[in-house]
């Protein structure tokens, strides 16, 4: 999980490197971490208006975040060098392997991103003989601004099971009952931002449906799912995949995959399917989001 070494506030982790308080790495403390509370950028697609004042609003979208950290290398027994080796270890490795978790935990609450390392300065001056590389600095780049709870949550479904109908003859007063029950999943997204999801749906199920109950918004599938067929929707990625496969099964009333995000609240979504089997099922996993 990111994040799992950190113990205390003002502690941070790289991968598997942890920065900040306890450790040889100390953050500066007024500018050492620059960027994380921060509004990220802004793409704003206000239109002008022609001949009269101001603009007609349009979307705003964030923009990549960027994060400073300034610290002070110091040696903390195992040997300065050994230090400054794994913080060089760390940043390099965000090159190599794309995306790193990097966590933070402030005032009691931690989150993360998924970052790279844009800059890294490691000054080598007379204190380096004394064990100690000040205003070192490391510059990150979060492709996705959000910041995430560690903890994944997720929820599980099949599909509606229909109830059972009036037994005659009847007594008055009637009571209807429901026409179907289940086939929904509550998301709760305790954050601040809209949050993304992965949706595993396991057949069989045939023209497979799951539908936001809040805006009617949905994402069908033009496909039969045999029994063991597993179709997996990424709203952050934007893709769709069949038993591991990339595939163009949304039908043309579908939304748009990566506008199938989960805003601040509770959200259901229902499976739905043109047939619909017991043994099918919908699992959605997500976490919280902060902008």
């Amino acid at each position: 999980m990111p994040g799992d070494l950190i113990t205390g506030d003002y502690q941070m982790q790289l991968g598997t490197l942890l920065l900040g308080a306890g450790t040889p790495y100390e953050i500066e403390a007024d500018t050492g971490l620059v960027g994380w509370d921060d509004l990220p950028g802004l793409d704003v697609a206000d239109v002008p208006r022609p001949g009269a004042p101001g603009a007609w609003p349009g979307t705003i979208q964030p923009q990549s975040r960027i994060i400073t950290i300034q610290m002070s290398v110091h040696n903390d027994g195992a040997g300065h060098a050994a230090n400054i080796a794994a913080l060089r270890a760390a940043t390099t490795a965000t090159l190599l392997a794309g995306e790193t978790p990097f966590a933070v935990q402030l005032g009691g609450q931690m989150t993360f991103c998924n970052a790279r390392c844009l800059q890294r300065s490691l000054p080598n001056g007379d204190n380096y003989a004394g064990g100690r590389t000040p205003k070192a600095l490391v510059q990150l780049e979060a492709t996705d601004p959000r910041r995430y709870s560690p903890a994944q949550s997720s929820a599980v479904t099949g599909p509606p099971a229909a109830t059972s109908g009036i037994t005659w003859p009847v007594t008055w007063p009637i009571t209807w009952p429901a026409g179907t029950a289940g086939g929904t999943v509550n998301v709760v997204n305790s954050g601040d931002f809209n949050t993304p999801l992965t949706i595993s749906i396991r057949g069989p199920l045939t023209t497979p449906a799951v539908y936001r109950l809040d805006t009617g918004d949905v994402l069908e599938l033009n496909t039969t799912m045999a029994a063991g067929d597993v179709a997996i929707v990424d709203t952050l990625a934007g893709t769709v995949t069949m038993n591991g496969s990339t595939a163009n099964l949304l039908t043309d009333r579908s939304a748009p995959v990566t506008s199938f995000l989960m805003p601040p609240g509770t959200t259901g979504l229902a499976l739905r399917g043109a047939v619909t089997d017991p043994a099918a099922s919908m699992t959605v996993n997500w976490r919280s989001a902060y902008l």
